[in-house]
């Protein structure tokens, strides 16, 4: 059975009240850290395991990243999160910020792993997280970093069209989640043990702690 997740190609306000298929629950750097986080994992994207706890198929989205097609590897993406997030999330398409904890962390790995691979170690949901930890966790800020708003008041882009689906964009510009309904959701992928810890080399060591270890002053405004 094939189930279509997508909303058409209509502009609509990245955190406008309009609905989303992975809106929220319906209520209201330094060198070194680059350095280190540019060994992490494989080289290629053709290299990653493509590892689930859950019996998904990663290649689709390894394919379209491998092939530079970073909007339909953005689709698929938000596709598989569904599919992570259980049977409800599908028959509604779209995830409640509660569905994110129980996922595998295999299986958020593997897609981040991907994005990683792909993009030379600028996209990805850990590549978020440590830019997210280094604005305060400070929502506009990280926006604004990974440049999801633009203008001199910050506006934020229009779902899908104003968005940069090329390899050039900014750090952290993919993979997108949808926060119509507020930020629970993203902040749930960001918390999700599958990145609580780094797998970049500093051993035991988590994201936060690198974050404060590598620049101190990213969290002073």
């Amino acid at each position: 059975m094939t189930i279509d997740v997508t909303l058409g190609c209509r502009d609509v306000p990245l955190f406008s009240d309009s609905s989303s298929m992975l809106g929220g629950a319906p209520k209201s750097s330094s060198s070194a850290s680059t350095a280190a986080a540019q060994k992490a994992g494989p080289a290629k994207v053709e290299d990653v395991p493509l590892n689930s706890e859950l019996g998904l198929d990663y290649s689709a989205l390894r394919d379209y990243l491998a092939a530079g097609d970073v909007r339909k590897a953005d689709d698929e993406t938000r596709a598989l999160l569904i599919k992570m997030a259980g049977q409800g999330a599908v028959q509604r398409g779209w995830v409640y910020f509660t569905e994110v904890p129980p996922i595998p962390s295999a299986d958020l790995q593997t897609v981040d792993q991907l994005w990683r691979a792909a993009s030379s170690n600028r996209f990805g949901y850990s590549v978020q997280k440590e830019m997210w930890v280094q604005a305060g966790k400070r929502w506009p800020k990280f926006f604004k970093a990974i440049d999801w708003t633009q203008g001199e008041n910050n506006v934020y882009r229009k779902w899908p069209a104003e968005f940069k689906y090329e390899y050039e964009a900014p750090k952290g510009h993919m993979p997108l989640t949808n926060a119509l309904r507020g930020t629970q959701l993203f902040q749930a992928i960001m918390e999700h043990p599958a990145f609580a810890k780094s797998t970049n080399g500093t051993a035991g060591m988590s994201i936060d702690e690198r974050s404060k270890l590598s620049g101190k002053d990213t969290l002073k405004f």
